[in-house]
């Protein structure tokens, strides 16, 4: 496969071609790749009542991509679309290192008409009911929606419908699953720009009932998601606000998060944060302060440092992370 694709790569490219990542396009069918190396130095701590529990020193990792998309006219109406990522490596602060090679991100589609579409697989990319409460401005940084709720990885078993008009965009999704005992996930979303300033959404999200194993034992989990979000965007500055009611097994965790960054010329400062309170004496609260940098159209720059919390009537979790990096794209 390797040697397929750098072929592919290598056959009948222009430099000014390779640039651009367009391989060809015919204008019925078109080939494009593109790429990304990411480079961390990061460094991070976890306490659990107030005893480290898992402290990392200094390191240097890498991940890489090269992500393939393709798109052809099937008709007037009907334009046909597949993606997928080859990956490398785990990012970082993982656990092990790891040097295999997979694809990501894979889902495949069609565009019908000049407002909607329809994919299959790993449905991220192309769009799901959480992307309306995501507020996620940061690097690699805490984001409520991104990476606390229970966001379901698809694994190539959903199914997503958009519909984008001129200013609203509407999601349905669905998570199938094989397991007898697991239900099947659904979702709705909508986001709806009041201007060019002002853009509000909502989302709802139903997992149902199920069934995970946690350190050898079967855990049961019913669970679903809602939220709304309103954002603004005005020159050199955007700010975000999300409030998100999380219904894990018959109690609720209310979290308000929000996000901001102003841009200066070719650097950017921004911040993410959010609280959450839950029932049974359950909190918790989350930040990340960061800038960055564009070296060049290729080339970032950025360093961040975070704190989770989490806290109920048995346990205190604190996390604190540092982390520099820099991404190259081609």
């Amino acid at each position: 496969m390797k040697k397929t694709l750098l072929a592919l790569a290598v056959a009948g490219i222009s430099t000014s071609a390779l640039a651009a990542g367009n391989i060809y396009d015919n204008g019925e069918s078109s080939f494009n790749i593109s790429g990304e190396i990411d480079t961390y130095l990061s460094t991070s701590e976890k306490k659990t009542n107030g005893v480290s529990t898992n402290k990392k020193d200094a390191d240097i990792d890498l991940w890489a991509k090269i992500q393939i998309d393709a798109q052809h006219k099937l008709n007037q109406d009907v334009t046909l679309f597949g993606s997928f990522e080859i990956e490398n490596g785990e990012g970082f602060a993982g656990d092990a290192d790891n040097k295999s090679v997979s694809t990501d991100d894979l889902y495949f589609g069609a565009y019908i008409g000049q407002n909607w579409g329809v994919a299959v697989g790993e449905i991220g990319d192309f769009g799901d009911t959480l992307d309306a409460i995501t507020l996620d401005i940061t690097n690699e940084g805490y984001d409520r929606a991104d990476d606390f709720v229970n966001g379901l990885e698809s694994g190539g078993h959903a199914a997503a419908v958009k519909g984008s008009f001129e200013k609203l965009t509407v999601i349905a999704d669905v998570y199938l699953d094989q397991a007898e005992n697991n239900d099947v996930a659904y979702g709705f979303s909508a986001e709806y720009a009041l201007n060019d300033m002002f853009t509000v959404g909502a989302m709802y999200q139903d997992q149902g009932t199920r069934f995970y194993k946690e350190e050898g034992k079967v855990e049961k989990l019913e669970y679903s998601i809602t939220g709304a979000s309103a954002r603004f965007n005005m020159n050199n500055f955007e700010a975000a606000v999300a409030y998100i009611v999380e219904d894990i097994n018959n109690e609720e965790l209310d979290t308000i998060a929000a996000a901001a960054a102003y841009q200066i010329n070719d650097a950017r400062l921004y911040t993410t944060f959010g609280f959450s309170d839950g029932e049974k004496d359950v909190e918790g609260h989350y930040y990340t302060l960061g800038t960055d940098y564009k070296l060049s159209a290729n080339l970032k720059t950025f360093i961040e440092y975070s704190v989770v919390e989490t806290e109920d009537r048995l346990e205190k979790v604190e996390g604190d992370l540092v982390v520099a990096g820099a991404y190259y794209t081609f």
